[in-house]
């Protein structure tokens, strides 16, 4: 959010700021307690046995310890990336931005935004998730991660949009007329 409010222009105002879904976070702790489970079985026979190693063998203690690690990866993974990806609505813009230690952000104007799709499947209906496409003129499009509350993203989205064009159309200035002598 930092990077957005940061780069905010004169008038331009902060609007909405889009969230992953729960689903993000079951998928995240599941990873990680699937690769906790070996190395808290290796543990528990550990603790049953009065501190000695179990009769497991070196294998199994290398198998868990693997898991173990690539769980916490995952879930570390995932989480940063939950952390550091920032999507908003402002005044001016639809906002895309990734990274930890670099930076990639996705930008189109409002008033450039021809259409906002949605994909949501059966289960995404279901569970409350869905992805966004938002397609500019050109060849300009931000394809979002799996959101929490799609279709409020979008009606977000179309909300800005549509004050953004309101706010144009009223600060035209009028037409200066000229004088023709004849």
């Amino acid at each position: 959010m930092g990077y957005v409010k940061n780069t905010l222009a004169p008038g331009e105002d902060y609007l909405y700021r889009a969230h992953f879904n729960w689903t993000y976070d079951f998928r995240s702790w599941f990873w990680f307690a699937l690769g906790t489970l070996p190395a808290a079985f290796w543990l528990g026979a550990f603790a049953t046995r009065g501190g000695q190693t179990p009769g497991f063998g070196m294998s199994f203690t290398i198998l868990a310890g693997a898991a173990f690690a690539s769980g916490l990866v995952i879930f570390t993974q995932r989480y940063v990336h939950r952390w550091t990806t920032v999507i908003a609505v402002t005044s001016v813009r639809v906002t895309l931005k990734t990274g930890l230690i670099s930076r990639n952000t996705y930008e189109i104007p409002l008033d450039k935004i021809e259409e906002v799709m949605l994909h949501q499947s059966f289960l995404g209906r279901l569970l409350g998730y869905g992805a966004l496409s938002v397609h500019g003129t050109g060849v300009a499009v931000i394809k979002f991660p799996i959101l929490g509350s799609p279709v409020k993203v979008r009606q977000e989205i179309e909300t800005a949009i549509e004050q953004a064009r309101t706010k144009a159309h009223t600060q035209k200035p009028a037409p200066e007329r000229v004088a023709v002598s004849g």
